[in-house]
């Protein structure tokens, strides 16, 4: 009787020592990147600049000039501005032109960050 009651204390804790144990956890890293899927839209027309004359008035030549020009444009108005002012002018127009250089580097940067892939295939 006490060999069968040990056979049954044996069996009964290999059994419940197998029902206890727990394998170690396996972790399993899948990598995917996932590309978000943005349209890429066409670019709007270039800008279309209208030729400006710009004249250059004197003291010495200002009544020739009020005569030619309201000869060729009927109406004489003066839009005055300083040699000073006119450089302030240009530099404003050459930042302007480097900030849409720049916008325009942003956006190509954008545009070829999402357009697909294509995978090439090496030659057998």
């Amino acid at each position: 009787m006490l060999l069968r009651m040990s056979l049954m204390i044996l069996g009964i804790s290999l059994l419940t020592a197998c029902s206890s144990y727990k394998p170690e956890k396996e972790i399993v890293t899948i990598e995917k990147i996932i590309k978000p899927q943005i349209q890429v839209v066409e670019r709007p027309k270039p800008v279309q600049m209208n030729d400006i004359k710009f004249y250059v008035v004197t003291e010495q030549n200002l009544d020739e000039f009020i005569k030619r020009f309201a000869k060729e444009n009927g109406e004489v108005v003066f839009y005055s501005i300083s040699v000073r002012d006119y450089e302030n002018m240009a530099v404003n127009l050459s930042e302007l032109r480097r900030y849409i250089e720049q916008q325009n580097s942003v956006i190509l940067y954008y545009e070829t960050a999402v357009k697909p892939q294509v995978e090439e295939k090496t030659g057998e």
